[in-house]
């Protein structure tokens, strides 16, 4: 039986590993554009890549900080595939503000056969990005997430939200993201991805699409020269109660970058979070009451239903229960459980990375701005006020006092 709209819709709601849909999106003309058809799209405007040497090696990742940021016209970005000793990044680009609605990229864009036919270009980002270019290991706190990957080859490596040994860190600061310490892409110790468990590994080709359920965490490697995916993230029921987290973490890390001295407060948080130190503390407060009167709100009206169905004679038929099973188990859905892999692999994985890129003398990490280990005392700070069983205790005593 052929999977319809709605049925991809629950798969994605209710998923709690992740899934890959092979060739789900083939039929996106996009997924035929060929790197003339994308020059023409993109036309003769300069814009911005992160870029990083790609013999960089290091025990921290590749944070953004320690990037370069280069404008060029794609098609230069194209002559440079082969020939650069630095991968290039123009990623988490929200397609509404690079491209007119009007655009033939914008006008393509429809995730109706997930389900969800009311997203469009407006939730829409776009990675475009060479050989080698890559997002930290992080997990995203807010909704899940569905990725169409529409030229090349991108490799997904993912671990479930309560997997250990990823050494969790709030620094470098960005809202909706925890990033892990570890360094997937060249690291100086492989030592500490031995006994890392719960791990799975995916590659991604033109066509194909990747669901990451909520609070998964996820390294993104591109594996061919030229890499573009499109993502989309979408609601969960519990970003109400993350957004009180994120909000009191916020307040903390603003405080601290507005009395600590301006290159260390640089170093707490990514770039996009820059004007962090600048923003008001009434403002930060005004932003913590606005999502803690949406958290409560929301849990009153759950228990008023609550109770109206105990008062209630249930006399309608049950609703039959969604059946996950019988749709990954038919092979032709080609929808399948990412597939796990061990830390052996894991570290064969990575040692690949060090042999294809690491082929000349290494850049020492030294001779790169923007670490963030010179910030010891002040990141176990942040780290430990950050950590979940704390946020939570802070959250119960808040939502106590306040009724």
């Amino acid at each position: 039986m052929e999977v319809t709209d709605d049925d991809i819709r629950n798969l994605t709601t209710k998923a709690s590993l992740p899934l890959v849909f092979r060739r789900f999106i083939k039929d996106w003309p996009i997924c035929e554009w060929d790197e003339n058809k994308w020059s023409s799209v993109f036309g003769g405007r300069e814009i911005p890549f992160r870029c990083l040497r790609k013999n960089f090696v290091s025990d921290e990742p590749c944070w953004e900080r320690r990037c370069q940021v280069k404008k060029m016209t794609f098609p230069t970005f194209l002559g440079m595939l082969n020939t650069s000793q630095e991968w290039m990044y123009f990623d988490y680009k929200y397609l509404h503000q690079w491209f007119g609605n009007e655009s033939e990229l914008c006008k393509a864009i429809s995730w109706k056969k997930f389900g969800y036919p009311d997203k469009g270009p407006q939730e829409t980002t776009l990675w475009v990005g060479s050989k080698g270019c890559h997002t930290p290991a992080h997990q995203d706190t807010y909704g899940y997430n569905i990725i169409a990957q529409v030229h090349g080859r991108k490799r997904w490596i993912l671990f479930p939200p309560e997997a250990g040994g990823l050494k969790p860190t709030r620094v470098p600061y960005e809202e909706s993201s925890v990033y892990s310490e570890l360094n997937f892409y060249c690291p100086s110790d492989l030592d500490v991805f031995k006994g890392l468990s719960g791990g799975r590994m995916v590659e991604l080709n033109a066509g194909d699409a990747l669901l990451v359920p909520r609070g998964w965490w996820h390294y993104v490697q591109n594996v061919y020269p030229l890499n573009i995916a499109l993502n989309v993230w979408l609601p969960h029921e519990k970003d109400n109660s993350t957004q009180v987290s994120e909000a009191l973490i916020k307040i903390l890390i603003a405080q601290l970058c507005k009395d600590l001295p301006q290159e260390t407060a640089r170093l707490l948080v990514n770039p996009n979070e820059d004007d962090i130190a600048d923003t008001p503390l009434a403002v930060l407060f005004l932003q913590l009451e606005t999502v803690v009167k949406t958290y409560l709100d929301k849990k009153r009206k759950s228990r008023r239903v609550k109770r109206q169905k105990t008062l209630e004679d249930n006399t309608e038929p049950d609703v039959e229960e969604f059946d996950l099973k019988s749709i990954l188990d038919n092979d032709n859905n080609k929808i399948n459980v990412v597939p796990t892999i061990s830390s052996n692999d894991l570290i064969e994985l990575i040692k690949g990375n060090i042999k294809e890129f690491v082929n000349s003398k290494s850049q020492d990490e030294d001779e790169v701005d923007g670490g963030t280990s010179s910030l010891c005392l002040t990141k176990a700070v942040i780290d430990s006020f950050s950590q979940s069983n704390v946020i939570d205790l802070v959250k119960q005593n808040l939502f106590a006092k306040l009724g």
